[in-house]
């Protein structure tokens, strides 16, 4: 059973061949390493070259640059093996992953095999948030749901192996440049019923770095994972809904707009205006909610207040917290 790895690169070249080379050294050998430079501007493309020269499994091919999302359909669409997973380019892999990941995908035949990971800051510091857990089968809807908790694998589309039929059926979102991983989970999971399964695996290590692409975006930018919860969370069912909502959406709102209005770029606190009106909207069914936080209640009120006041209150918030421990 051919493996297809998709990785999207762009300008890492302190990190690529750490990556591939946990790839290319997997005790499971019948794999695809589809390496999608996408308009690097350091020496991130020829390394992918020099690599690909060193062993036939490798594929790569340069485009021009359009984002992650760009990057990772084109690798989709020229996989060829019957499972496709996706591996970030500054990550890596424990030796042995894809041989205990295997039997599972070869003998059960899921449309989704989910498994968690940990973080890792690259000088020995390893954390998981998921505690380990027994496996478990279950339907699209179930596999959702349980992505929204948070409390086995989140909806990062790393650490997971789909099925490639099932996966092609499904693109990024290209004009979404943060919750594009949401929505792409999401969508794989309204296209395609079947066999999703969960297995504790921690063997894929993501990479916690200050640079990186995503812990650089400006908050107009993050704000578009708004618009993924608000375009998702109709078409859910209710408990699933009432976890984003609750979970995810609100405290997003509420931690956007406070980031926005003390911002000096002039996008983000547009954005923070934009975020100040929905709240306004929706402020008096939020606070009816009686499974939503008191404190959670207080900073959406607290938003809507004057700058000023906002601004001392968290001041007042940051002095007593700092006190209290």
């Amino acid at each position: 059973m051919l493996i297809s790895v998709i990785v999207p690169v762009y300008n890492v070249e302190a990190y690529l061949e750490k990556c591939v080379n946990s790839i290319l050294h997997q005790t499971y050998e019948n794999i695809e390493v589809i390496l999608i430079d996408d308009g690097s501007t350091d020496n991130s493309g020829a390394i992918c070259d020099a690599l690909a020269a060193d062993d036939l499994r490798i594929k790569v091919l340069h485009k021009s640059n359009g984002g992650v999302s760009s990057a990772r359909n084109l690798g989709i669409s020229v996989a060829s093996g019957a499972y496709i997973c996706f591996v970030d380019s500054d990550d890596w892999l424990d030796i042995d992953y894809f041989e205990l990941v295997a039997p599972i995908l070869i003998k059960q035949k899921p449309i989704l095999l989910q498994n968690n990971y940990v973080k890792d800051d690259g000088e020995g510091k390893i954390t998981c948030k998921f505690l380990p857990s027994e496996d478990f089968n279950c339907t699209a809807k179930q596999a959702f749901y349980e992505m929204a908790t948070g409390c086995h694998y989140g909806w990062e589309p790393v650490a997971s192996f789909y099925e490639a039929t099932a996966c092609k059926k499904v693109k990024f979102d290209t004009n979404i440049v943060y919750g594009e991983d949401l929505l792409f989970r999401f969508q794989f999971c309204q296209l395609n019923d079947g066999r999703y399964i969960y297995h504790y695996l921690p063997k894929y290590h993501y990479f916690i770095r200050e640079n990186s692409a995503v812990n650089s975006y400006s908050i107009y930018k993050k704000v578009n994972d708004l618009k993924v919860f608000e375009r998702i969370m109709p078409q859910v069912e209710k408990s699933t809904k009432k976890i984003l909502l609750e979970e995810s959406y609100i405290p997003r709102l509420v931690g956007y707009y406070r980031l926005g209005i003390n911002s000096n770029e002039p996008k983000d606190i547009a954005a923070a205006k934009i975020i100040r009106n929905k709240i306004k909207k929706n402020v008096l069914t939020y606070c009816k909610d009686n499974n939503l936080s008191a404190v959670l209640k207080i900073k959406l009120i607290a938003s809507l207040l004057p700058k000023r006041v906002l601004g001392f209150i968290y001041y007042l918030y940051k002095v007593i917290n700092k006190a209290a421990h």
